[in-house]
C-alpha cells in the first residue's frame, strides 16, 4: 500500500522520516533473524498467514456453494420440460395403480359370486348394478340386463351370500329388482333345521321379519332361513339369511323374529340373475325314494335270513325225531 506523505512538508522533514523508517526496518529484520520460531515477530506472521488461509478456504467454500446453487438453478430452469414429463408419468402411474386396485376388487367380488353359483348349483349371468332407489318405501335396484338378455319378471336375484330380491319389471337391456327388504316384498321360506314354513317380509326400516309360523314353532337364533319355493315366487332351497333375534310377547306368541339379510344391497356392485336352480324337491324325492328302497331291501334280506334259519331249525328237529 503506497504511503502518502503530506506534500506541503519540507525536504528535510521527509528525509528524516525516511531514515527513521529505514532504521526500524533494519531493526525488525535483525530481530526476526535472531529470534526463534516462538518469537513475537514470527507469532504475528503466523497469525496473519493463518487468517489469510482461513479467508481463502471460506472463499473457496462459498465459491463451491455458489457454483452448486448455480448448477441447481440452471437445472431447474433448463429442464422444466423434463420435470413436466416426470409429473405426467407420476400421474399415469397413480392412475394405473388405482385401476389395478379396481380390477383386484372386482375380481374378488366376481370370485365370491362364482363360489355362490357352485355352492347353490344355480346358473345364470352376472349383472352389474347401475341404479339404486333412494326411497325407503321403494327399496329396489336396477341392473344392466333385460329381456333381450333373457331376463324375465319373477326371476330370483342373488348376491355372493344368498338371495337379495326378485325381478319386478324388465326393459330391453335393463331390469328393476325389488329387494327382500322392501316393505312390499314377501318370500315363502322355511326354517332349514325344522322344515317349518313361514313368510319373510321386508319393512321400511330395512329389516326382514319372519312371520306366519305356527304358534308352537319358535326358531332359535342362528337358524338358517331358505326359500321354500311355495307359490313359485322364488326358487326353492336358496339361502335368505339367519335368525338374529326372537322377541316373544303376549300379543305375539311366535315372537317378533328378525332375519339378517345375506348382503347389504347398498354395498353390492354385481349380482347373479338365476336362470335355473337345482330342482331341490326332485332331489329330495329321489333321496327319499333311494332311502325307502334301501330299507325295503334290508327288510327283505332280514326276512329271508329268518326264513332260512327257521327251515334249518325245522330240519334239525326232524332228524332228531
Amino acid at each position: 500500500m503506497p504511503l502518502n506523505f503530506p506534500q506541503n512538508g519540507s525536504p528535510a522533514t521527509r528525509n528524516i522520516v525516511l531514515v527513521a523508517l529505514l532504521i526500524v526496518s533494519l531493526v525488525l529484520v535483525t530481530v526476526y533473524a535472531r529470534e526463534g520460531e516462538a518469537g513475537p515477530i514470527h507469532s504475528v506472521q503466523n497469525a496473519i498467514t493463518g487468517g489469510s488461509a482461513q479467508v481463502s478456504r471460506v472463499g473457496a467454500g462459498l465459491g463451491s456453494a455458489t457454483e452448486n446453487a448455480g448448477e441447481a438453478l440452471s437445472d431447474l430452469t433448463a429442464n422444466e420440460s423434463t420435470l413436466s414429463g416426470l409429473r405426467q408419468q407420476n400421474q399415469e402411474l397413480r392412475e394405473l395403480l388405482a385401476s389395478a386396485e379396481e380390477y383386484r376388487q372386482e375380481a374378488e367380488r366376481l370370485r365370491g359370486l362364482l363360489d355362490m353359483k357352485q355352492v347353490s348349483g344355480v346358473s345364470g349371468p352376472v349383472a352389474h348394478i347401475i341404479g339404486r332407489s333412494s326411497n325407503a318405501w321403494d327399496q329396489s335396484i336396477t341392473i344392466d340386463l333385460g329381456s333381450e338378455e333373457g331376463v324375465e319378471s319373477g326371476m330370483t336375484i342373488m348376491g355372493a351370500t344368498g338371495v337379495i330380491g326378485q325381478v319386478s319389471s324388465t326393459a330391453a337391456h335393463t331390469s328393476t329388482v325389488r329387494l327382500l327388504t322392501d316393505p312390499n316384498s314377501g318370500a315363502a321360506v322355511m326354517i332349514q333345521s325344522s322344515r317349518e314354513n313361514g313368510i319373510v317380509r321386508g319393512s321400511i326400516n330395512g329389516l326382514l321379519y319372519l312371520e306366519d309360523l305356527k304358534e308352537d314353532v319358535i326358531p332359535e337364533v342362528g337358524d338358517v332361513i331358505v326359500t321354500s319355493g311355495l307359490g313359485g315366487s322364488y326358487e326353492r332351497g336358496l339361502i335368505v339369511g339367519a335368525v338374529v333375534s326372537v322377541n316373544k310377547s303376549a300379543n305375539n306368541p311366535t315372537g317378533s323374529i328378525i332375519v339378517s339379510p345375506n348382503d347389504s344391497a347398498s354395498l353390492l356392485e354385481e349380482v347373479i340373475v338365476v336362470f335355473k336352480a337345482p330342482d331341490v324337491a326332485a332331489e329330495e324325492a329321489a333321496k327319499a325314494k333311494a332311502q325307502a328302497e334301501e330299507e325295503a331291501a334290508r327288510a327283505q334280506a332280514e326276512a329271508e335270513q329268518r326264513s332260512q334259519e327257521e327251515e334249518e331249525q325245522s330240519e334239525e328237529g326232524g332228524e332228531a325225531a
